[in-house]
């Protein structure tokens, strides 16, 4: 399983790509949706305006991904695209806070797994927010 952005999608048929995002996806390539993983519209609109501190976002976010079952998420995000990888999309950039880093972080955190970044490969997530894992070199 990976995330990503929308805008990482350029012409690739790739059946796997699931927005979970508030808003439909504009992408064309985007088949899927899973609306369980968007977060509500009052706090997406909240911190959007400013209203609350992405920890504030973050705390509520986690609440909401606390109601719901990881391993049925997991296995219902499979069952989706039947066969291919899931890719969880949304229109949020690779270098601002975004939900998608939640997620992974939830179900990396409750089902011992790795979720890599769409096109960049194994990162580090922390408070919705990825950095890249630099390669260390012997000099």
């Amino acid at each position: 399983m990976k995330t990503g952005t929308y805008k990482q999608i350029k012409d690739e048929k790739n059946n796997g790509f699931i927005s979970i995002s508030l808003y439909s996806s504009k992408n064309e390539f985007v088949k899927h949706e899973f609306k369980s993983l968007a977060p509500n519209w009052k706090l997406f609109e909240d911190l959007k305006l400013k209203k609350i501190s992405e920890e504030k976002f973050i705390t509520n976010y986690n609440e909401q991904l606390d109601s719901l079952n990881p391993r049925t998420v997991f296995e219902d995000l499979n069952f989706l695209v039947s066969g291919f990888e899931p890719v969880l999309m949304t229109d949020g950039s690779k270098k601002k806070f975004c939900h998608r880093h939640l997620v992974a972080e939830w179900l990396e955190n409750n089902l011992d797994v790795c979720i890599e970044e769409y096109k960049t490969g194994r990162v580090l997530r922390k408070n919705g927010r990825m950095k890249k894992i630099e390669n260390p070199t012997l000099f």
